[in-house]
């Protein structure tokens, strides 16, 4: 049976993988609005190898956050087969799996040579995958994008399955796009019928409704969000409820102030620093009449009490 399929995840919709956002408290609030799986930011397999300090914070999971999959970038094969097996010593029950990013996008994954950078080398994907593979008995999966600036998805996804990858997820824009423009479903749908791997859809999911389109446009398996749920994790209860075909819940203002003050707590319990928190409140504040003017009281909150007196008052 195939290893992610083998996990009997609880729901169709993932927390998408975001470096600065996805940390254990929000993973974890986001778990209990609904999000079935959650990922890690992107960390280093050399930061992992070099034992770095900040690194090795990044690997904190709670256990009621699980299951989670670590995403790893880089791009030498062996340096990934010596990250999983420090992670499977240091921190066995941590991941439920592991996710090569082979989709990031900004300019330092370029001039680092890894994210995005990879899609123009799919035999190097397939390597990665296989030295991925031989590390770990649990799932190995990655996350790519249509190309750097042409499509090489499907010779990515080729190599990817022949060397043992158990599921594969694509946000359908080049690398080369970043987040603009509109993601193209048509892609994701060529995809699933070119693999026989699970597919996990993901690009302008921005309400509920189109969480079940992508699944009726494409055929994927499942979906992830991003952007969308900075702010808001209340939009994973309100897909569940689609996908149930029940009414889409609305999010009213009392609930809005529930959520902030869960992650608020969240993050104490963790001890999250402001830097942390700031990117969630900006994301929040969004729809508020007077929004500028909140968000720029969330950006220069220099502590988290600063920001806990801006959502309080």
């Amino acid at each position: 049976m195939n290893k992610f399929i083998s996990l009997k995840l609880k729901g169709k919709v993932f927390l998408a993988p975001m470096a600065d956002y996805t940390n254990a408290a929000f993973r974890e609030l986001c778990h209990e609005y609904g999000a079935s799986l959650g990922y890690t930011e992107l960390i280093s397999t050399k930061g992992l190898l070099h034992k770095s300090k900040k690194t090795k914070e990044m690997l904190f999971v709670s256990e009621k956050e699980k299951p989670v999959f670590l995403q790893l970038f880089g791009n030498d094969p062996e340096e990934f087969f010596k990250a999983i097996k420090y992670v499977e010593a240091e921190f066995p029950k941590n991941f439920a799996g592991y996710d090569l990013n082979v989709g990031c996008s900004v300019p330092k994954a370029q001039k680092g040579m890894y994210g995005s950078y990879l899609l123009d080398y799919p035999e190097l994907v397939g390597k990665i995958i296989k030295s991925m593979k031989s590390a770990t008995k649990k799932p190995i999966t990655l996350k790519i994008r249509l190309g750097l600036k042409q499509e090489t998805f499907l010779e990515c996804a080729k190599q990817a399955e022949e060397n043992g990858a158990d599921a594969i997820c694509m946000h359908a824009r080049l690398g080369a796009d970043g987040y603009s423009g509109s993601a193209n479903w048509d892609k994701i749908k060529k995809l699933k019928e070119s693999v026989s791997i699970p597919v996990i859809g993901n690009g302008d999911i921005d309400c509920a409704e189109k969480a079940k389109q992508m699944i009726e446009e494409t055929n994927c398996d499942f979906v992830m969000v991003g952007r969308v749920v900075i702010g808001n994790a209340f939009m994973f209860k309100q897909i569940n409820a689609v996908f149930a075909g029940k009414k889409v819940i609305e999010r009213t203002q009392k609930e809005r102030m529930k959520e902030a003050l869960r992650y608020l707590e969240l993050a104490e319990k963790y001890g999250l620093k402001v830097n942390d928190l700031r990117g969630y409140f900006i994301g929040w504040a969004k729809g508020f009449s007077g929004a500028a003017e909140l968000r720029n009281k969330f950006a220069s909150a220099q502590a988290v009490n600063e920001i806990k007196k801006v959502l309080l008052d």
